[in-house]
């Protein structure tokens, strides 16, 4: 018997790997690899926190509407601006699944989220990339190229997290605020992703109380240290987040999520301070690679990249079985840079201490 599938599920561009190939990672290494918050303080609040909850959350079905009260007050807009996802790559899929269809035309970067390329050919849409050209300051990508594109190509929807990954760049409020009256004025939804906020503190979430062309999403997985249970959010105009409520599944995410975000957000003062601290050792790390000849190219998240030029072989093959990180890119605006997630200044220091050996045994 055959099947009649969606036409972009066909496409043999839309690949997605097995999830039964994944394989854990090894707990004897330091995971700084995935841009997770791996802050110890924050992560014993978070055991804490999580010690608390009755058990018989896990037997009921989600009530979200507690939660949406308390994070619209933290976030600064009204509970019906906001809809919860499974992280913010739920809420990304939610804005493909409302606007856009087969054919329509989606605007992206190059290189960026791995799944705004997976969605775009999973919705049938044509792609535009936008592509971060190499720089001696790092990748860079002009604000007047993206506004050309909005006005040549007119897309459904064009997506920009702000800071992108994994380049690191930010564009400001202004630049943002001239791409979104272009947006505006060609019926373009603007994606904006702030999954590294508070990392990155600037925010366009204030556009949304104005416009219905833009809209924001978040995630609790970076700053908040809660990746696992994949928790996030979008923010817009009242009456767009009545269109993505449309599409919102039965339950946004599970109970467990829900009554852990809720108990968290008491603790808004801790996970700053965790930020903090974090972005105080991606200093310290930061000069310590400067100090040893490498160039570093700092970013507005919670990981750099560093270019050990000659010296690259060597240091891989001494980090190989003790630190997991990202040791190469195969795009041209990153080659040559290594990426590492910062942790704590301590693990930092252990990274630091195994360059420097690999710095005396080669000099």
């Amino acid at each position: 018997m055959s099947i009649r599938p969606r036409r972009s599920l066909m496409n043999s561009e839309l690949y997605r790997p097995s999830a039964l190939n994944s394989k854990p990672r090894r707990n004897d290494m330091l995971w700084l690899d995935k841009n997770e918050n791996l802050d110890p303080i924050l992560l014993k609040l978070s055991h804490e926190v999580l010690r608390k909850i009755p058990p018989k959350i896990l037997a009921t079905y989600p009530e979200a509407g507690a939660l949406y009260r308390k994070l619209a007050k933290w976030v600064g807009v009204s509970p019906e601006s906001l809809l919860l996802t499974p992280g913010s790559d739920g809420a990304i899929r939610i804005v493909f699944e409302s606007f856009v269809e087969h054919n329509d035309i989606v605007v992206h970067t190059n290189p960026t989220f791995a799944m705004y390329p997976v969605y775009s050919k999973m919705f049938g849409a044509k792609v535009i990339e936008l592509h971060y050209e190499p720089t001696e300051n790092g990748p860079q990508l002009k604000v007047d190229a993206i506004i050309e594109a909005i006005k040549t190509h007119k897309p459904k929807l064009f997506c920009l997290p702000n800071p992108d990954s994994p380049s690191g760049t930010v564009l400001s409020q202004t630049e943002l605020s001239a791409i979104l009256k272009v947006c505006e004025s060609n019926k373009t939804i603007l994606l904006i992703d702030e999954a590294y906020h508070p990392f990155y503190e600037q925010t366009v979430v204030p556009f949304t109380s104005s416009s219905r062309n833009m809209i924001v999403t978040r995630t609790f997985a970076k700053a908040w240290g809660i990746a696992g249970l994949r928790v996030g959010y979008a923010v817009a105009h009242p009456k767009t987040t009545e269109l993505l409520h449309k599409m919102r599944p039965m339950y946004e995410t599970s109970t467990l999520s829900i009554e852990f975000v809720y108990r968290m957000l008491d603790h808004v003062k801790d996970m700053e301070q965790a930020v903090t601290r974090i972005n105080k050792s991606k200093i310290y790390f930061q000069k310590k690679l400067q100090n040893m000849g490498f160039k570093v190219l700092p970013t507005a998240s919670n990981y750099l990249h560093v270019a050990f030029g000659d010296k690259g072989a060597s240091i891989h093959d001494v980090l190989n079985d003790k630190v997991l990180y990202r040791p190469t890119f195969d795009q041209p605006c990153l080659k040559g840079y290594s990426r590492f997630t910062v942790g704590t200044q301590r693990e930092m220091e252990q990274v630091v201490d195994l360059i420097k050996k690999v710095m005396v045994n080669t000099s």
